[in-house]
């Protein structure tokens, strides 16, 4: 029997869910409900839970162990399947592990998901993206952009959903919910990995929850395949970076690269408004203050007014979602700042438009005068799932220059695609970054078809780059 299996049977014996083994701390195991208990008073040193986990090990996991890659496997002790997450850290091993269940196994969610950590520990150990919880329904998992379903865990009644939500909520955001507001928060814990970003709503009878995995580390523009063009914003002393993109398409992660990227090349003062803190920053040549204000829109007001006064010479502020956000980030250009901000929006076009019509018809036009003065670029964002596994972001760019702060002054939103076709400045349309990540046989023609904003200008591209890609004349099958 291995020396850690002893810790395994106590947590059988004393009914807990899940075992948290973290170099520095007493051994612990979680109760039902999220209560820890100690299993003993003598702190874990990092070198014997290396010890400990390499016994238990299997082969073919100990090289990514020892590169520092976080590992899930399968344990068995006195027949009973666990489920096992170890990462090496800068303090030593960590391991967690919980009880696993097949999927042919049958148990009823309440006997079996004791608390939320095991499915956060599947979702990693599938390499999966978002978990979604409902009530009345078995958890919900997106991997490689699509959504599975874990039918091992049944569906989960509303009042067991609630108090596995309850636990890990902040009290503050309980609170906000509790009195009718949707919230959002970070949740960091060190058995995994990653941070979470939360999302917990209202839905009848029950909250509904979606967590986002986040990773520990900014990655870096060559893996985000950031342009130059993109990156050289960073240095910017002035004006308005938008990044949009449909939820879910990588945003925030191109926003967390460029301010660590700004964190490495630029001396300044950096504040971020979040509706939750995702990326934490290493120590650089930056001051970053970071602000986390949930779902609430007069937080977030209130917060870009205070770092205002602050004069940063980089604000970050999150997603603009009415005319208000708008005008606090046109002030701040206009006093001097830098400011990067996130759209939901689809296309260059419908993001001038949505920030336009946020704004009473009166205002129109004052609205776009000062936009065209105040705009650096728009960078959009598609996500599509790349040749032989995994996603890959589509990256459009927009510049502003001369003739398009001209075309948006004169309410000529329609003209900008043409007037960037012609322009320099690094522009880059959707079809061309589309048509770019299908010529580096990362992106399958079919794929980027499905996801192009204009299917006859798409296909016109295509021909136009020498790509035989003709859905209409091969017979191949379109899907909306």
């Amino acid at each position: 029997m291995a020396k850690i299996d002893k810790f395994f049977q106590q947590l059988v014996s004393r009914g807990a869910s899940l075992l948290r083994l973290d170099p520095g701390e007493p051994p612990l195991v979680e109760l039902p409900g999220g209560h820890r208990v100690s299993l003993s008073g003598a702190e874990l040193l990092g070198t014997v839970l290396d010890g400990l986990a390499k016994e238990i090990l299997p082969e073919e996991f100990l090289t990514p162990y020892l590169r520092g890659e976080k590992v899930t496997f399968n344990h068995s002790v006195d027949g009973q399947t666990f489920q096992v997450l170890c990462c090496r850290t800068n303090l030593g091993t960590r391991l967690v592990a919980g009880r696993f269940v097949s999927a042919g196994q049958e148990g009823s969610p309440a006997g079996v998901l004791d608390s939320l950590d095991p499915l956060i520990i599947q979702l990693l150990n599938d390499s999966g993206s978002d978990l979604y919880l409902n009530a009345d329904e078995p958890p919900l998992v997106r991997l490689n952009g699509q959504l599975e379903v874990l039918s091992s865990y049944g569906n989960i009644p509303a009042k067991r959903l609630e108090e596995l939500v309850r636990a890990w909520v902040p009290p503050r955001i309980w609170e906000a919910f509790g009195a009718g507001q949707d919230t959002e928060f970070a949740h960091s814990d060190p058995q995994f990995p990653c941070r979470l970003r939360v999302s917990l709503f209202h839905d009848h009878p029950a909250p509904s929850i979606a967590v986002r995995v986040i990773p520990r580390q900014v990655p870096d523009p060559a893996t985000l395949g950031l342009p130059d063009t993109v990156q050289r914003l960073v240095a910017l002393n002035k004006g308005l970076v938008l990044l949009t993109g449909p939820m879910g398409s990588g945003k925030s992660t191109t926003l967390a690269c460029l301010l660590n990227l700004a964190n490495a090349t630029r001396k300044g003062y950096v504040i971020t408004i979040q509706d939750s803190i995702e990326f934490e920053f290493p120590p650089g040549n930056c001051l970053i203050r970071q602000r986390e204000v949930g779902c609430d829109l007069l937080r977030q007001k209130q917060a870009i007014r205070a770092a205002l006064r602050q004069a940063p010479d980089l604000l970050a502020i999150g997603e603009i979602r009415d005319a208000q956000t708008l005008e606090l980030a046109l002030q701040a250009v206009q006093t001097g700042r830098t400011v990067f901000a996130t759209l939901a929006t689809s296309s260059m076009v419908d993001t001038l438009y949505s920030l336009a019509e946020s704004f009473p018809p009166e205002s129109r036009a004052r609205t776009l005068s000062r936009l065209a003065e105040s705009l650096t670029a728009i960078v959009g964002h598609t996500l599509l799932p790349q040749a032989g596994g995994g996603q890959v972001v589509a990256m459009e760019t927009l510049f502003n220059n001369p003739a398009i702060a001209t075309l948006i002054r004169e309410d000529k939103l329609g003209h900008l695609s043409g007037g960037a076709k012609h322009g320099r400045y690094g522009q880059v349309s959707h079809n061309d970054a589309l048509i770019q990540l299908i010529q580096s046989h990362r992106v399958e023609p079919k794929a980027a078809y499905l996801r192009c904003q204009d299917r006859e200008t798409f296909i016109a591209a295509c021909q136009k780059a020498g790509l035989a890609f003709d859905p209409r004349s091969s017979g191949q099958v379109t899907e909306n």
